[in-house]
């Protein structure tokens, strides 16, 4: 695995160190030494805290409290959703300890984003127009001298296109977290079918309804500053059994007689096939509402409610490749799944949906496919 070239961010430390918020021995020692307090009083302005060392630098926070706090801050900044930690590992290592100092205390947050933050890193950057280095190296605080010790081949000024390696704000850590992820999934259930001689061929009943099972994967997820660099499936369990769903399916022979009777006693108001310049699937039949509709031949009721232009509508499918509708019914008599025999009363003649009056409007269907039913009842 590459690594990235990561480096502390000097500028951001010496502006940090000004603040009196971070100390680091490599800066302390090339500075000029001022007069020496007297002892006493540097007893006197000393207060307890932890320094926390990482690499060069040296921060300090007010107890051991706060170090735990910005640890576990750290390990859940970078920790998956969901996923526990097994081990945390930190490069450079971060060295904790109780002392005195004078120095800033740095408060939990202060420190957290230190560490964020605190670090530079390799990138490159492409330049979307013509611009000095000066105004390049500004953007990534940076001096011209540092971007032309990292480009043996600078120019300047950029053009448009050109590239150019630059130090990008970075972590001053590497946060190596081992985590384990447990996730579920669903279970499909199987449909268990079950032949029922009362019931006849087609229809279909639920008898009891099916329920997914869940499956628990656990993964190993392993990652350096929040991106995975390994996930590995570890173990499968099931925690929750599926349920058969179980299906009641009729083997009796359909009542359908392979001939269809007249459904209702009316006048034809409108013949099959083109009309007001539309076509016309089926024939209407004037009668008054409440006028009984029968069923032209026996079958299984599959629709029973509104649709639409057809208002009212019952579709009866006779399962031998035929099928009838009846629309603009003002009432039904039967609902969807029920099987009902040649003649039986099936609903009352209406005028609901796009209607000029009562009226039964009668379609017969083939394979689907719309048929003139006057060339299967007689009026």
């Amino acid at each position: 695995m590459n690594k990235i070239r990561r480096t502390i961010n000097v500028g951001a430390l010496t502006a940090i160190m000004a603040a009196g918020m971070v100390h680091s021995p490599v800066f302390a020692a090339q500075a000029p030494a001022e007069n020496p307090a007297p002892v006493a009083a540097e007893a006197q302005k000393a207060t307890e805290a932890v320094s926390v060392t990482v690499g060069d630098a040296v921060f300090y926070l007010k107890n051991s409290a706060d170090y735990d706090a910005l640890m576990a801050k750290l390990q859940n900044h970078f920790k998956a959703e969901g996923a526990t930690v097994r081990r945390m590992d930190i490069e450079p290592e971060i060295k904790a300890e109780a002392v005195k100092t004078e120095e800033k205390i740095l408060t939990v947050d202060e420190a957290f984003k230190l560490l964020l933050t605190g670090g530079r890193e390799e990138a490159v950057y492409v330049a979307e127009e013509t611009e000095s280095l000066e105004s390049v190296a500004k953007k990534f605080n940076m001096t011209v001298d540092e971007i032309k010790a990292l480009n043996a081949n600078w120019e300047d000024p950029l053009h448009k296109g050109s590239k150019i390696n630059v130090l990008k704000p970075a972590p001053m850590v590497t946060v190596t977290l081992e985590q384990e992820k447990k996730a579920q999934s669903p279970v499909a259930f199987k449909t268990v079918k079950k032949e029922d001689s009362n019931q006849v061929k087609s229809v279909k009943k639920v008898l009891r309804a099916g329920k997914a099972g869940a499956l628990e994967t656990t993964t190993r997820v392993e990652s350096e500053n929040g991106k995975v660099t390994a996930s590995v499936t570890e173990a499968s369990r099931l925690v929750q059994e599926p349920v058969d769903e179980i299906v009641a399916v009729g083997t009796k022979e359909g009542l359908a007689t392979g001939s269809f009777m007249t459904p209702t006693v009316g006048r034809l108001s409108s013949p099959f096939g083109p009309r007001w310049g539309r076509f016309h699937y089926g024939v209407d039949l004037a009668n008054a509402t409440g006028t009984d509709v029968l069923a032209a031949d026996g079958g299984v009721v599959t629709r029973a409610g509104m649709a639409g232009s057809y208002g009212n509508l019952i579709i009866i499918d006779h399962q031998n490749g035929t099928s009838t509708r009846y629309a603009h019914l003002s009432a039904f008599n039967v609902k969807a799944g029920d099987v009902v025999q040649k003649g039986q009363s099936i609903g009352k003649i209406g005028s609901t949906g796009r209607s000029t009056g009562p009226h039964l409007h009668f379609e017969v269907r083939v394979g689907g496919v719309a048929k003139n039913p006057l060339d299967f009842i007689k009026l």
